[in-house]
């Protein structure tokens, strides 16, 4: 009998000292765009324009010790909701080769991660932490477009 009065009253005590939350503001979450914006290093890449593709599974790719293909994103915020997308491959070589410059996306919160849209089309996701994206379509000859890639920060 002795040991449950025990066992009640310190269950008392700790249900009793819950702590209050008297802050009147609660953080507010950033606003999407602050929350993805900087660079990231790409994992992947896939390209495809008609019969050409390129596809990268594994990057950096690395001979011995030197790299010869490795690439970035550049997330630039632009106002809120809205940012700029810049993709650069670097070919052993061919030096730096802009995929993408400046490419408006628009950034919205889903659940856990933020989507990326372009013209209203969701076209990848990304959490601060890595992006994966993928967009396709039509070229105006008609040949298949295709552009993916993964990156981590």
């Amino acid at each position: 009998m002795k040991r449950i009065l025990i066992f009640l009253f310190v269950l008392g005590a700790i249900v009793a000292c819950k702590k209050d939350n008297n802050d009147p503001t609660p953080d507010q979450p950033a606003e999407p765009a602050a929350k993805v914006v900087g660079s990231y290093k790409l994992t992947s890449f896939h390209f495809i324009n008609g019969a050409n593709e390129v596809e990268l599974e594994k990057l950096p790719v690395l001979e011995g010790n030197k790299t010869v293909a490795s690439g970035t994103a550049k997330i630039t915020k632009k106002s809120d909701g809205k940012a700029t997308l810049d993709l650069t491959l670097f070919i052993e070589g061919e030096g730096n080769i802009p995929v993408l410059e400046k490419f408006d996306i628009e950034i919205r919160e889903s659940g856990k991660v933020f989507g990326l849209y372009s013209d209203g089309e969701r076209i990848g996701d990304a959490d601060g932490g890595f992006i994966i994206f993928n967009i396709s379509g039509k070229s105006e000859k008609g040949d298949d477009l295709l552009l993916s890639f993964n990156a981590n920060k």
